[in-house]
């Protein structure tokens, strides 16, 4: 187990998610695209805003504007990769 392993383990205990909740490899590859596409702070600003759709989405709280669920990370990649060629 890796420093980020243990870290991403104690982080889940301490916040109350179950173990495994966190996708490290996605989250990192997210930062990653936010970064080179945008600029480097998009990296998380990008992770904290799909995390929070994430949560409005499993809370049930969307609102009328919010998108979020299992594809907001898909979505906030998609549109780093067409600000990047824009």
């Amino acid at each position: 187990m890796t420093d980020l392993d243990s870290w991403v383990a104690a982080l889940e205990e301490e916040l109350g998610l179950p173990p495994g909740t966190v996708d490290v490899g996605a989250v990192l590859d997210l930062a990653r695209d936010a970064a080179h596409a945008v600029a480097r702070p998009a990296a998380p600003v990008t992770t904290y805003a799909v995390g929070f759709a994430a949560g409005l989405a499993a809370a049930g709280d969307m609102g009328a504007t919010a998108s979020g669920g299992p594809d907001a990370a898909e979505k906030a990649a998609n549109l780093a990769a067409r600000w990047g060629n824009s």
